[in-house]
């Protein structure tokens, strides 16, 4: 596959055309293969406890369903991080006695198979230690006392209608807030929680969770008109968005995971434009990390090496400091495009630009630091070419940034750097000036 990637298209949004559909093309064959591994390992070991549960025809049926049903499924979050921790199983790394919980687990997705393909199924399901029923991978799931935690319940679904029962209890459908038709608020499903672990979870009511989707559906329009190319790859590869606290009160709090692929935890602010940029952030990780799959930019042997970060007051590695740079040529070539378009206050203008300033000179750093110590791919090799590239098409775009702004952030990049640096090199060497 490495052969057949330019590094280059992966730098700034470039649509879900070309290199975008043939990589999510061979994310979906090798989940499926993941999935038919999981399958044989079912057959053949047979785990005690889940006997009855019929999900060896759950799994053939998702494998052979239509591919505009199946292949969504197969690059859901949540079938992702499924599939890292099947994994485990198949390998022999985790005990078997854990496989009943977590093979059980699966008739969601089958049960939003069935809800897709509008079928006729009635399937044995656990529900969610809140006495939940989730058909993830779509919006629908249902409510259940609170007695029905973790317990076996009934989930038919006909025509297209969920219908969930424990005992003579009826759950309550429910559908996920959304925030466009393809991507959903997600805080309640444990298939997609159970990776995140950064920081804590949002806990709102109704008001609260009102007004995080207003402030995202309002950011994403933005991002959608000041740079469709890039939004239309966000959209394309972003299927929830998790809300996370934010108890300290600080700007902003995110975070992406490896294993929980197409999902991205923020927490709230009503700074719209603040929004843009941590969405833009955290989908760069996500984007790079999808490409780390194909190809792994850093050559072998290299992960262990501790460098200077601008951004941070500790060392980071290699991988950290293309993350890095590559997030922020991104997040600074779409905030001065917002200033070119719309009209700021003087104050709240010279905030943003000041901040941008700074950014600016922490991308050059994490990309003079890259060029001279990391040994890259030839797929890496276009990639670093491809961000010093836009990194000075973004300079000329900032020329209109006033000389004492970006005089203030050399100057607070310099501090930092004084403090943590060793002269002008990479080399970390903690809080010494």
């Amino acid at each position: 596959m490495s052969a057949a990637l330019d590094g280059a298209d992966w730098v700034v949004g470039r649509g879900v055309e070309g290199p975008w559909r043939t990589l999510t093309a061979l994310r979906a064959a090798a989940a499926a293969g993941e999935l038919r591994a999981a399958l044989a390992w079912l057959r053949r070991k047979r785990p005690a406890g889940l006997g009855g549960w019929e999900l060896e025809r759950s799994m053939a049926e998702l494998l052979a369903a239509p591919a505009a049903v199946r292949d969504p499924l197969l690059l859901f979050p949540a079938f992702d991080c499924w599939l890292s921790l099947t994994a485990g199983f198949v390998a022999g790394a985790r005990p078997p006695e854990e496989a009943a919980v977590h093979f059980s687990y699966f008739q969601s997705f089958a049960a939003a198979a069935a809800l897709l393909t509008r079928r006729r199924r009635s399937l044995r399901v656990r529900l969610s230690a809140e006495g939940r029923f989730h058909a993830t991978g779509t919006r629908e799931y249902a409510e259940l006392p609170r007695a029905a935690a973790g317990a076996e319940a009934e989930c038919r679904t006909a025509g297209g209608r969920l219908e969930v029962r424990w005992g003579r209890a009826a759950g309550h459908r429910r559908l996920l807030p959304a925030l466009t038709p393809e991507l959903w608020v997600e805080r309640r499903d444990p298939l997609v929680l159970q990776p995140v672990t950064m920081h804590g979870l949002a806990r709102w009511g109704a008001s609260a969770e009102a007004r995080f989707c207003a402030v995202l559906a309002k950011a994403l329009a933005r991002l959608r008109a000041v740079d469709r190319p890039l939004f239309d790859e966000l959209s394309d590869f972003l299927r929830l968005i998790v809300p996370l606290d934010n108890p300290k009160s600080y700007g902003s709090v995110s975070s992406s995971y490896r294993n929980l692929r197409g999902a991205l935890c923020l927490s709230h602010s009503d700074d719209g434009l603040l929004q843009e940029e941590t969405l833009i952030h955290e989908f760069c990780h996500l984007k790079v990390n999808l490409l780390f799959a194909a190809d792994p930019l850093l050559k072998p042997g290299q992960g262990g090496q501790l460098l200077y970060s601008p951004l941070r007051s500790d060392a980071r590695r290699l991988g950290g400091l293309l993350l890095g740079a590559h997030a922020f040529i991104n997040v600074n070539r779409y905030i001065l495009r917002v200033l070119r378009r719309e009209a700021f206050t003087a104050r709240a203008r010279a905030s943003v630009q000041t901040n941008v300033a700074r950014r600016l000179f922490h991308v050059d750093d994490m990309l003079r630091t890259v060029s001279l110590y990391a040994d890259l791919t030839p797929v890496g090799e276009r990639f670093q070419a491809r961000m010093w590239r836009e990194h000075a098409l973004t300079l000329h775009d900032a020329l209109d940034i006033p000389a004492a702004l970006m005089e203030e952030g050399r100057r607070r990049w310099r501090e930092h750097r004084a403090k943590h640096a060793l002269g002008e090199t990479g080399v970390f060497v903690g809080g010494a000036s």
